[in-house]
């Protein structure tokens, strides 16, 4: 019996059951950047660190560990194209991790030597390079194997005995019901202002001054006093070359489409245009993320499992049971429903659900009927992925593994804080894990 979410954030991002139905041992994450430490692991399976050992070899690219706290991904990689008089255009990683946190990751740079990025230390400490080594090829997204996770979970009033019996409890029923449901994670939206999705929705449809006014005007409760003076000013005025006098520097993304539509006025699509492409896509996959989750909330509701599928469900056969290669996908039907079942019980196999995108293959049964409700209820089709308005930001789609147990978790208490470690495999969420574990009223507050 799944749970419903008492957060009117998490209905807002379609996060809206909770898989356990035990009380969550409540607390707060991140209180410090300390209490949030993540470390990537590659392909061939080396945690990094700044002790961390990788094949060297030759080649144009220069990989490194990248350590970072309290700066995203992006940000730290300027850092180091700003103090080293380089174009931040020479740099990738294979992962964008957490702010708020302590990291280690690998990042490369193309034709720089590794002297200039050994010992690397900027942003007052906040950005590190260690392990510079040499390969002949370019690190590119999605080129890891998971990320190790070690988190503090602070402000737990309960006694580590009953903390503990909480904990076991939401561990047993997850692996009852097939696993912790594979939510995009709050991340992937925002959490001061959760409008990510939203804004994609609007570019969908078409409603382009729908998207810049949600960028623009839409102010949310959490956000700086000042931001929310200047969003109801320019609102009011629609004087858009006053507004660059008093909107704060820091939102960077507003400030190009004011600067933009005080010179084209009227020209949505143009101001939308103005923000890099990258931007703009994470409007479209924050809205995917978003269906992902209502379909995913709804099948729970419909009492399904996550890990047994029915007539109609698609799965993703999997190489071997290390999971790290696809051999293809399957749709389930009533012949071969029990031969699937036992495939996914052995590892071979996983229940996918549709990240939708133009070349969607729906599901069929009650899977496929989640879907055609979903859709429904958003006014879009798939072919609205296709995005004719801004043919740039078109999408296929793609299958998402339904859900995922942690690996290797461990934890421990004490009077002050629960302290889990655990992996998790490339494109999982540890606040959807913690999500189950905490259960917080307010997410924001609860470190979220």
């Amino acid at each position: 019996m799944v749970k419903e979410s008492y957060s009117e954030l998490d209905k807002l991002l379609g996060l809206e059951v909770y898989a356990s139905d035990t009380e969550g041992i409540g607390g707060r994450i991140k209180l410090s950047i300390e209490d949030f430490i993540v470390r990537e692991i590659s392909l061939e399976g080396v945690k990094c660190s700044p002790s961390a050992l990788f094949n060297e070899s030759s080649g144009d690219y220069v990989w490194f560990v990248l350590e970072k706290r309290g700066v995203d991904t992006v940000t730290a990689l300027r850092v180091v194209a700003r103090k080293l008089g380089l174009s931040s255009k020479i740099f990738s990683a294979a992962g964008l991790k957490d702010s708020k946190a302590v990291t280690y990751q690998l990042a490369c740079a193309k034709d720089v030597s590794p002297k200039d990025l050994k010992g690397f230390v900027g942003a007052s400490g906040k950005v590190k390079i260690h392990r510079a080594f040499r390969r002949p090829f370019k690190l590119k997204p999605g080129m890891l194997y998971g990320n190790e996770f070690e988190i503090k979970i602070r402000e737990v009033h309960l006694s580590p005995e009953e903390a503990e019996v909480r904990i076991k409890k939401i561990l047993n029923e997850l692996g009852e019901i097939g696993g912790v449901p594979n939510f995009y994670g709050y991340q992937r939206f925002g959490t001061i202002r959760p409008n990510t999705h939203i804004v994609g929705l609007h570019i969908i449809r078409g409603e382009l001054k729908k998207a810049v006014e949600e960028l623009l005007f839409h102010v949310y409760p959490e956000e700086p006093e000042r931001s929310k003076i200047a969003r109801r000013n320019l609102r009011d005025s629609l004087d858009f070359n006053d507004a660059l006098t008093y909107f704060p520097r820091r939102l960077h993304q507003e400030r190009m489409m004011i600067r933009y539509l005080a010179n084209h006025p009227g020209d949505y699509i143009g101001a939308l245009r103005s923000l890099p492409i990258e931007v703009r896509r994470l409007f479209i996959g924050a809205y995917q993320a978003f269906l992902f989750n209502k379909m995913l909330s709804l099948r729970l509701k419909r009492g399904l499992s996550l890990s047994r599928a029915v007539p109609g469900d698609i799965v993703i056969v999997f190489e071997d049971k290390s999971k790290t290669s696809v051999k293809g996908i399957m749709r389930v039907n009533d012949a071969n429903v029990d031969k699937v079942n036992e495939f996914i019980s052995r590892g071979i196999c996983s229940l996918a659900l549709n990240v939708y995108g133009y070349n969607t293959i729906p599901a069929r049964g009650v899977q496929g009927e989640i879907e055609k409700e979903i859709l429904k209820e958003q006014k879009i089709s798939v072919r609205d992925f296709k995005i004719k308005h801004m043919p740039e930001l078109a999408t296929k789609g793609m299958l998402r593994v339904a859900s995922f147990m942690p690996e290797d978790l461990k934890y421990s208490l004490d009077e002050e804080c629960v302290v889990l470690n655990f992996t998790l495999r490339k494109g999982m969420y540890a606040t959807v894990f913690l999500r189950e574990i905490i259960k917080p009223e307010d997410p924001l507050r609860a470190g979220f």
